[in-house]
């Protein structure tokens, strides 16, 4: 679609009805919020609000001062002015919702005072997005400014970056603004929808400074283009002047979906899927709507292969799989599943237990919110997960679901390389699950801080090999880099065994490591079975080799060649005691909300290794 297209497109969407009810109708129709307060399936998620706001109306609204501003250039947490940021999010998506739900004066009147708020903060973008210069004067600044580098631009004032959280910030304003205008004091519209254009839209369309954000091939284009492109087709109604705006976004648009391969994954994890392409579907619907149906970004095949991998990602219940900068558990979005259902017929629907609900998204984002809300749909029953083989051949991870008489084994393992998005080297990492529990573990994401994302990011337990269940050669973990990849050798699955097998001595980049051949066989029957074979040949012979697996159980020694895993189901990792050493040791593992917790290792270390060999563990469950 060229220029000329794209104006008439939107000229189009403008003749048959601009604004708020024509962009988002289920957010100001009448019949769905009567749903909505009366219907058994969204009492749970409304009374959770109606509780939040109730509580809320009795404390003030939290500052942002300096003291916490500052913390994160000087230390590198993150936490201390997060929570207070996001607390306001909560208060701002709660108000509005009961504002819109009850029409009470009181909701009203903290949604305008949660509003005036965060029009008052200094800048919506947070201090880890600021390059390192968030209590840097700008005009101090040479070469450099705030959200330069990665993901940024050239210099800008800091209330002018636009990153994910500033991004987010003017989408939930133009929106919320317009569902509830007719109630809102006309000066807080007026102030929000100016701080939007200066803020959001003026930065954007400095055409000399573009974001660093438009050419990604990961979340940040999505949500970031997404928050632009809302807060565009909520305040501009020129069709001349929206549609180069349209135009760039679109480009960036095509960028994120770039950052997939035709197998639809998201390397990234399931948390992300749902940042990510939540955020690109809720632009491509509003899109949909501005255009009054002519562009239509949800009929894109990679889109439709994308959409799937929501149901690929889940062991059990919550249970996900945890690769990269993942949660071990993950809720689902009624609004975006029941959405994504509508357009594509296979999607699967979780059970409803298995739900996001209003407190599950620590960010309160908005748009996840609301549409969680005007998108679900009562009348779509969920269910549990069931067996199932997936083998996402792009991306090289196998996740395969066996139904026991008590409850799913599931199998999960990835070659791909160790320059994935939010990358953790963990080639050759796998996942063995059951009874509701992940038994041997990829520990996911660790708690954001600015060393994470910096230099020692691979010091970090989670992120480098070491804290994963792959082998350690000569003491050394794997390195990141794109070079350093897995090759499939072998995929095949069938009723009783799914197996895989990658070449994976790339990942180590030792000179002396001619091959390292990883196989996988799960066996389907009886109680199931997992055999994980490693064969190594050097052309020297290497001083150590060890096998390491990880765990959140702790493991305990039962039997000459057999340690056990305890959980509700249990594990036994039996292997060769006349060839292996077997040490235990335990880490701690602060996770992504900043807790402590305790990771166990399972060594088996090869007594006297020699430049070819082959080490076998099985894990026989209980």
């Amino acid at each position: 679609m060229n220029d000329k297209e794209l104006k008439e497109a939107l000229e189009f969407g403008s003749r048959e009805g601009w604004g708020g009810h024509r962009l988002f109708p289920e957010a100001h129709s009448a019949e769905k919020w009567a749903e909505i307060r009366e219907s058994p399936f969204f009492r749970e998620m409304l009374e959770e609000v109606a509780e939040t706001g109730d509580r809320l109306l009795r404390e003030p609204i939290e500052a942002l001062p300096y003291s916490k501003y500052k913390i994160f250039d000087e230390t590198g947490s993150r936490k201390e002015f997060e929570r207070a940021y996001f607390a306001r999010r909560q208060r701002l998506n709660a108000f509005a919702i009961l504002a819109r739900a009850f029409g009470d004066k009181q909701y009203v009147e903290a949604l305008e005072d949660a509003i005036w708020a965060i029009c008052d903060e200094y800048t919506w973008c947070l201090p880890a997005h600021l390059g390192g210069t968030s209590v840097s004067i700008v005009e101090n600044l040479h070469g450099h400014g705030p959200g330069s580098g990665e993901i940024g631009a050239k210099i800008r004032e800091h209330r002018q970056v636009v990153d994910l959280f500033a991004a987010e910030t003017g989408f939930a304003l133009a929106e919320l603004t317009s569902m509830l205008e007719d109630r809102l004091a006309p000066l807080v519209v007026y102030r929000a929808r100016r701080e939007i254009r200066e803020r959001i839209l003026e930065p954007y369309l400095q055409l000399n400074a573009p974001f660093g954000w438009e050419t990604l091939t990961m979340n940040w284009a999505a949500v970031c283009g997404a928050g632009v492109g809302a807060a565009a087709m909520y305040l501009i109604r020129d069709a001349a002047m929206l549609t180069p705006i349209v135009r760039r976004l679109l480009g960036t648009m095509e960028c994120f979906l770039s950052g997939f391969q035709d197998d639809g994954a998201c390397t990234e994890g399931i948390g992300y899927w749902n940042y990510g392409f939540g955020f690109f579907v809720y632009f491509a619907e509003l899109l949909n709507r501005r255009t009054a149906g002519r562009i239509d970004l949800m009929q894109d095949k990679k889109v439709r292969q994308v959409a799937l991998y929501q149901q690929k990602s889940y062991l059990s219940g919550d249970c996900v799989v945890s690769f990269s900068d993942a949660s071990l558990t993950s809720k689902f979005h009624p609004g975006l599943t029941h959405y994504l259902k509508g357009r594509y017929p296979e999607i699967e629907i979780p059970d409803v237990k298995y739900r996001s609900g209003f407190h599950d998204d620590h960010c309160y984002r908005w748009a996840h919110t609301i549409r969680n809300l005007v998108w679900s749909d009562p009348s779509l029953a969920g269910a549990e997960w069931g067996e199932a083989v997936y083998y996402l051949a792009d991306s090289q991870i196998l996740v395969s679901r066996k139904q026991r008489e008590d409850g799913l084994v599931s199998f999960a393992a990835k070659g791909g390389h160790n320059s994935e998005p939010h990358n953790q080297n963990d080639i050759g990492s796998f996942i063995l699950h059951a009874g509701g529990e992940t038994l041997l573990a990829d520990p996911g994401a660790g708690e954001y801080t600015r060393q994470y994302f910096g230099k020692q990011r691979y010091t970090f337990l989670a992120n480098g090999s070491q804290g994963h269940s792959v082998p350690i050669i000569d003491g050394a973990f794997q390195k990141p880099g794109r070079e350093h990849r897995a090759k499939i050798l072998e995929m095949r699955s069938g009723d009783e065994m799914d197996v895989l097998a990658l070449e994976m001595a790339s990942a180590y980049g030792l000179e002396h490591l001619k091959s390292l051949v990883r196989s996988f066989a799960f066996a389907k029957t009886g109680r199931c079975r997992l055999t994980v074979r490693d064969r190594y040949r050097f052309d020297r012979r290497p001083e150590s080799i060890t096998g390491r697996f990880v765990s959140f159980l702790e493991p305990v020694p039962v039997a000459d060649g057999r340690v056990r895993l305890a959980g509700k189901t249990a594990l036994d990792l039996v292997f060769d005691s006349g060839k292996l050493d077997c040490s235990l040791t335990r880490a701690d593992f602060v996770n992504h909300q900043g807790k402590t917790v305790a990771l166990y290792m399972i060594d088996l270390t090869v007594k006297a290794p020699s430049s070819e060999e082959e080490v076998e563990v099985r894990f026989e469950l209980e």
